[in-house]
């Protein structure tokens, strides 16, 4: 299926690419954006539909302590191969956190619906990869947020959770069948009113019912992002060494509303 995918996109990719550019601004990437839901993905031209205020890329210090990661804009790049590149690295001395790593959100909220996205998980010990969708206070919202999480430790797994009206709900941590930080990979999930389906190279991971558990009902925000754990995260990502370099790759992203047709990633996968 990664063959699949890449021989799609790579029909997109060879005739326009620009390396190496900064998201917002990224560059050469594409956002189709109305009612009916979105699709990105990386290789095509401004002119193409790229819209930059679409995406919002974090460029400042987390002030909880038990956060060891500062938000950086230049850890996010579009390589050679067409891919958008996360990096997570040390930071120098002097620095108040240890690792700049990288955090890009879209600006306008989704609610119910199919969530995709294209990915290699990031590898290494105390190394979290993410896909997800968020809101809080920050927003004046609620705190709801639904979440695929790498855990660079054991990349043969992923943790999927949710929060719903500020309360962390029991995750799980699921056997994908595959190595995530190998090679790409398709993960979806579905939010309905009565239930939240994951999904990972169309194979159902997990399904949970508003019968038997609080659901999140606040419209969020779709979320990429790379970051090392510490003391705080030691029991369930570990503590990434102060030294821990690493590489998180998304290659497109997309959101269908229930009822919709726009084009999804699984599209082209």
């Amino acid at each position: 299926m990664t063959q699949r995918f890449l021989s799609y996109y790579a029909k997109l990719f060879t005739s326009f690419f620009c390396a190496a550019t900064i998201l917002v601004g990224i560059g050469p990437v594409r956002a189709q954006d109305n009612d009916t839901g979105f699709i990105w993905f990386a290789g095509i031209t401004e002119e193409d539909g790229f819209r930059p205020g679409d995406w919002f890329t974090s460029n400042f210090t987390v002030k909880r302590p038990s956060f060891r990661t500062d938000w950086r804009r230049e850890n996010i790049e579009v390589n050679e191969a067409g891919e958008m590149v996360l990096r997570l690295h040390p930071t120098k001395p002097g620095f108040e956190k240890d690792f700049a790593g990288a955090e890009l959100q879209r600006k306008k909220k989704t609610h119910y619906g199919r969530y995709e996205v294209v990915m290699t998980a990031a590898r290494g010990e105390g190394v979290i990869s993410a896909f997800f969708t968020y809101t809080g206070a920050h927003f004046n919202d609620p705190h709801d947020e639904i979440d695929f999480e790498f855990l660079g430790r054991d990349t043969t797994k992923v943790w999927v959770t949710r929060f719903a009206s500020g309360k962390r709900l029991p995750g799980q941590w699921l056997e994908l069948g595959f190595d995530a930080a190998e090679a790409p990979h398709l993960y979806a999930f579905e939010w309905l009113e009565d239930e939240i389906v994951w999904y990972a190279d169309g194979r159902e991971l997990l399904r949970i019912s508003a019968a038997d558990t609080a659901l999140p009902v606040t419209p969020g925000r779709v979320y990429i992002s790379i970051w090392g754990g510490g003391e705080d995260q030691k029991n369930w990502s570990g503590i990434a060494p102060d030294d821990t370099v690493a590489v998180a790759k998304y290659n497109c992203m997309s959101y269908r509303p229930v009822g919709g047709s726009n084009r999804q990633c699984s599209d082209g996968y």
